[in-house]
């Protein structure tokens, strides 16, 4: 080891400089393995095979290899210093390790280098070892699942056979019926034989198209339905799910491993924004320390307990006021005429309760908001996506009839006409859409 370490000149790959301890090595890359710089380590620099995201060891001088008082760093300045020196000049050679004085560098070298040499490797302990043939145990597997015939576990594996490894119905089933009868005699001319390659030429890729559908299938493991669906559930709060339906098209356009690693590159980002948009509202709330955080969480909580309290008991003081109401309607003039005559009494239209305002802090979109608009959704409770779809949908339709009245955007937004008059409103006063001359 000492060897390799004062031999060392190795350069780094990425800029050409010499590597200097400490310096990175690839756990994953080698043999030979790769050994880059901090510098170019923390630029994230990939070469051939090399990738930023593989894992990596720090390689460090600052563990003891004979003893516990001395590493080896200060051994390898203790055996330059000796070569450089000589041996006996123990003065000089602590003046270059400027750790240790002459008789702990006399004292160690001959400790550990004269008078019990530790070996470079320690000795392999032999194991008596007697070969007992066993008989292969048969254990069942699951992956893929052997449903039974006609199951509907097996139509949702859309008939695929384990034991045969292969699917009852094909890509394009019915492609060997164009070549069943067709024959290739003397008598063809060249527009016959043309049109008949043709066809062979179809039935090839349609061969293709089924080595390919089955390659994915087999590399991205979808033939056990189930467990794909608990894998991307994962992922429902990251994308919506209609939309991970669409999106896992594009699958079959990457590597299963890099398909993968970029569904995780998402997650982590939408991990991140909940986070950013979480430390945004401490800031907002004039916390400055990160452990404050937890106690704000706490009485936040707490807060919105007491406002849901605090609506309970408004529901009722709001349900004794009607009861009042009716009281002072029941002694009006005109109803007690009206009873009087045994005419019928129309009640009186009971109090609308206003609905409170929703959370929309964690929904998807809520960063895509200005603060007015944000508010403008917590009021009409309106998901912040669907805000943004809806803006863009009116503002398309304004400038395509240059001009967009309330009733012409009433058709496009099928919401209730309350929240579209509050919606068509604040496009006009931000001056996003405009009434027709």
């Amino acid at each position: 080891m000492l060897e390799e370490c004062v031999d060392n000149k190795e350069t780094c790959p990425g800029c050409g400089t010499v590597l200097v301890i400490p310096y990175i090595q690839c756990a994953e890359c080698g043999p030979p393995a790769i050994d880059i710089c901090l510098h170019c380590f923390a630029r994230g620099v990939e070469m051939g095979h090399h990738h930023s995201n593989h894992k990596y060891k720090v390689v460090k001088n600052d563990f003891p290899l004979f003893g516990r008082v001395w590493n080896v760093d200060e051994e390898l300045r203790l055996l330059n210093a000796i070569e450089e020196c000589g041996i006996g000049n123990w003065l000089d050679i602590a003046k270059r390790i400027r750790t240790k004085n002459k008789y702990q560098c006399e004292s160690h070298y001959n400790k550990y280098y004269l008078e019990d040499p530790v070996p470079p490797l320690p000795g392999t302990v032999e194991v008596d070892f007697t070969n007992h043939p066993a008989p292969i145990v048969f254990k069942l597997s699951d992956d893929p699942p052997r449903p039974p015939d006609g199951s509907s576990f097996q139509q949702e594996m859309a008939g695929y056979m384990a034991a045969r490894g292969d699917f009852s119905a094909e890509y394009d089933d019915y492609a060997e019926l164009y070549l069943r009868e067709m024959e290739f005699s003397e008598d063809d001319d060249q527009l016959d034989l043309d049109l008949k390659t043709a066809v062979i030429e179809m039935y090839l890729n349609v061969l293709r198209e089924r080595q390919r559908r089955k390659r994915i299938i087999r590399d991205f493991g979808l033939i056990n339905v189930r467990r794909s669906a608990i894998f991307y559930r994962r992922y429902d709060r990251t994308l919506a799910s209609g939309r991970l339906d669409a999106f896992r098209v594009f699958g079959q356009l990457l590597p299963p491993v890099e398909w993968d690693m970029y569904l995780e590159g998402l997650h982590a980002e939408f991990t991140l924004r909940q986070d950013i948009t979480r430390l945004q509202s401490y800031r907002k709330a004039g916390l400055r320390l990160l452990r404050l955080g937890r106690m704000y969480d706490f009485m936040n909580t707490r807060r919105q307990c007491s406002r849901q309290q605090r609506h309970l008991l408004t529901d009722m003081l709001s349900s004794l006021q009607v009861d009042s109401a009716h009281q002072l309607w029941l002694h009006s003039p005109s109803v007690i005429n009206t009873i009087a005559r045994g005419l019928p009494v129309p009640l009186p239209n009971p109090a609308r309760k206003s609905a409170p305002a929703l959370n929309i802090v964690s929904l998807p979109g809520y960063d895509k908001l200005s603060d007015e608009e944000r508010q403008l959704c917590s009021g009409v409770r309106l998901v912040p996506e669907a805000y943004l779809e809806f803006r863009r949908l009116l503002i398309a339709e304004c400038s395509r009839l240059h001009g967009l009245r309330l009733a012409q955007a009433r058709p496009l937004i099928k919401i209730d006409v309350n929240k579209t008059r509050k919606i068509y409103d604040f496009l006009l006063r931000s001056s996003l859409i405009y009434k027709p001359t």
